[in-house]
């Protein structure tokens, strides 16, 4: 019979820890009655990880590599939640070649009675994986507690494709409907993630749904694809859409209030070959106060950053693709630079954050009110700065060019990938070169980076690849270190990332760029002439946030190209 080692003695014979230190913990744990492997990870002498890798060893178990994305109901339904509990344990995958059902957790004292009383239970054979606690915990309170359970549909709200119509109108009736409570679900668990973004898709036979975490797309739940339509027709009536039109796209919106916060759902619909594709963008009102500190950037950014909009008039730009956060530093700015001194106006499409103290109007294409015819307006409006969400045509460029001529701070957004991408982008709209030239003040490039999870990021030697650029970020060090993911805990769902941060580049004009813009020069020359006067490219900027503990190489490789 094999004789099993105590935790001691097991992480001491495998050179993890010295008897003193073991007698250290020993004795603390007698005070404070904690088990002996969460003492030892509270006085640091260890992580989870090491505990576990020794454990799996002597006890000849799996180790769980991959925290799971998603867990389908049909996999929670084997193992009920009060069984799941009192065992410690999570299915995570079910193989029917072997009849085989894994699970996991983290008491191997356990691991007899788990296999026993599943067998019992489901019929099918049990496979039982470790994991650290931090991650148990995670999964856990994912897929039993927070994660919207697809039962609410597949039970209780049965539809058949004959009677689309009958539920649509059940859905429109309130929240009290198996669909009204399976929508509500599904926004609190958005909600409590922190997500951006909730999409609902239609495929073949099922439907899914997936939020946006960090700028990453994750799998909550799947339902069948017959009772999407009903989904799709409450948001539709809460959000204010004709339910009846399934043929073309619709944008509505609506509010929610939760634990004392409101957010603002911004929902789009398309149709597609198996129904009506469901994306609601959240946002959440408290960030209409946001300043300038709290977008990230570094003290070198920000300090010409401000240079630009405490500037009376010019032009300054924000660029990036969709969704780098141009519209919330744009938020930002504007409550830095609001005082009842100024008038500020803005048109933006749509409104997504209301600002005290600004005058905000929404543009409507379909009734002639652009951007452009905004502009025009705004100049007998006496506005000291004016805002436009965004320049997508000449003519709404050749008129922010003309009144910030005139003596006003005009501050939009432009689609491209670099700054200095957007001298370009204005260029070949058609704009006068050597008004440009006069009018434009700077461009801000921006991307949204992940951040590493302070409670278990991890510090190396820095990699010979990024060393050139750290010196020189760094001239007068001579020792450097890089952060990179941890194994994941219960603070970042395993992922080793945790919320997200910005990473710059600030173009300021000069005499030298402006007669490269008006000999209508290459964007790559007015990339170095920028960087010689002192611009810190986006991939510079993300290698400084690096060293300091930020993000990772992996994330900045993951939004930007190393110029």
């Amino acid at each position: 019979m094999k004789v099993y080692k105590r935790l001691g003695e097991l992480l001491e014979e495998r050179g993890l820890i010295n008897s003193e230190a073991l007698n250290q913990a020993v004795s603390i744990q007698k005070k404070v009655g904690k088990p002996l492997g969460e003492v030892l990870v509270s006085m640091g002498l260890m992580t989870w990880e090491d505990i576990y890798n020794a454990l799996s060893k002597q006890y000849n178990l799996e180790l769980l590599e991959d925290t799971p994305s998603m867990i389908s109901s049909e996999l929670l339904r084997m193992v009920p939640k009060s069984v799941a509990s009192r065992l410690g344990v999570v299915p995570i995958e079910y193989i029917p070649e072997s009849d085989t059902l894994r699970v996991v957790t983290t008491d191997v004292l356990k691991v007899p009675q788990i296999e026993r009383e599943l067998t019992f239970l489901t019929g099918h054979t049990i496979v039982t994986l470790l994991t650290t606690p931090p991650v148990l915990q995670t999964v856990y309170k994912t897929f039993y507690e927070d994660t919207t359970s697809s039962e609410i549909i597949e039970h209780t709200f049965q539809v058949d494709d004959s009677d689309i119509e009958k539920h649509d109108a059940e859905a429109a009736e309130g929240e009290d409907t198996p669909v009204g409570k399976f929508i509500n679900s599904l926004i609190d668990t958005a909600i409590r993630s922190e997500a951006s973004d909730i999409h609902l898709e239609p495929y073949e036979k099922i439907a899914v749904g997936r939020i946006r975490v960090d700028g990453i797309l994750r799998p909550v739940l799947k339902y069948p694809r017959k009772a999407h339509n009903s989904v799709a027709s409450r948001i539709k009536v809460i959000s204010g859409l004709d339910i009846s039109e399934r043929r073309l796209p619709q944008d509505g919106k609506f509010y929610m209030r939760r634990s004392s916060e409101q957010f603002d759902f911004r929902v789009s619909t398309m149709p597609t070959v198996y129904g009506e594709k469901v994306v609601m963008r959240i946002l959440k009102v408290s960030n209409s106060k946001l300043k300038l500190e709290a977008l990230g950037l570094s003290k070198y950014n920000r300090e010409r950053f401000e240079g630009l909009i405490n500037s009376p008039y010019g032009i300054v730009l924000l660029s990036g693709p969709t969704g780098s956060g141009k519209s919330t530093t744009l938020v930002a700015v504007l409550n830095e630079i609001t005082s009842e001194k100024v008038n500020v106006l803005t048109a933006e499409d749509p409104v997504e954050y209301t600002i005290e103290g600004v005058t905000q109007c929404q543009i409507n294409p379909e009734i002639g009110l652009t951007f452009a015819n905004y502009l025009r307006s705004f100049l007998r409006q006496d506005p000291d700065i004016i805002m436009v969400g965004e320049i997508r045509d000449r003519e709404t460029a050749q008129l922010a060019i003309e009144a910030s001529l005139t003596g006003h701070l005009v501050l939009s957004t432009i689609h491209t990938n670099t700054a200095a991408g957007a001298v370009a982008r204005l260029v070949n709209m058609g704009t006068d070169p050597h008004l440009l030239a006069t009018s434009l003040d700077g461009v801000v490039g921006q991307r949204l980076v992940r951040k590493l999870c302070s409670n278990c990021k991890a510090r190396i030697p820095i990699r010979e690849k990024w060393l050139q650029v750290a010196r020189k970020l760094f001239p007068d060090r001579e020792e450097f270190f890089e952060h990179i993911p941890g194994q994941g805990c219960h603070e970042c769902a395993g992922t080793g990332y945790k919320g997200r941060t910005g990473i710059h580049e600030v173009l300021i004009m000069n005499n030298k760029i402006r007669e490269l813009i008006r000999s209508q020069s290459s964007e790559q020359e007015v990339l170095t002439a920028a960087r010689n006067t002192g611009m810190r490219t986006l991939f510079e900027d993300g290698v400084f946030k690096v060293i300091e503990g930020t993000t990772s190489f992996e994330e900045i490789n993951r939004v930007v190209i190393d110029t």
